[in-house]
């Protein structure tokens, strides 16, 4: 098992309508992220030690993929992704694809979630792929999308 991986998720406050980066609980039956400086690790405890309230909007809650677009901008679930070429512009939405194991690019109007793992995408276009936004702020490039 490879640990050096960065297992990381991000999900919007709903409190502050911003994203925080961190790890998921779960309390009851709803999902949460606990930043990571919201924590103290002595090696076998996790003290929480904020007066910030940590209420997730549910729904929002993203993985790190473990890569980065052109500019090193972490990539995560949900993200929008956008190609471009001398030709065009071509956008994708980032997602798991449970077939392959793997982060792969949605095309516009691909039923199948994409068959082409992330890491392909960018090894292939690496100069020409970068993260314009994502489904929860840019909705409006969701439209364009569908």
């Amino acid at each position: 098992m490879n640990m050096s991986r960065e297992i990381k998720f991000r999900g919007k406050s709903s409190v502050t309508n911003e994203w925080v980066y961190g790890s998921p609980v779960k309390v009851c039956n709803e999902s949460h992220i606990i930043g990571f400086d919201e924590v103290d690790l002595d090696g076998h405890h996790i003290v929480f030690y904020s007066d910030r309230p940590v209420f997730t909007k549910q729904g929002t809650i993203c993985q790190f993929t473990g890569l980065q677009d052109k500019n090193e901008k972490e990539i995560y679930e949900d993200d929008i992704m956008q190609i471009t070429t001398t030709l065009d512009k071509y956008l994708f939405k980032v997602t798991w694809n449970e077939e392959l194991g793997a982060w792969c690019l949605m095309m516009k109007g691909d039923i199948k979630e994409g068959t082409k793992p992330l890491g392909e995408w960018l090894g292939e276009y690496w100069d020409k792929i970068e993260v314009i936004g994502n489904i929860y702020d840019n909705p409006e490039l969701m439209e364009e999308w569908l």
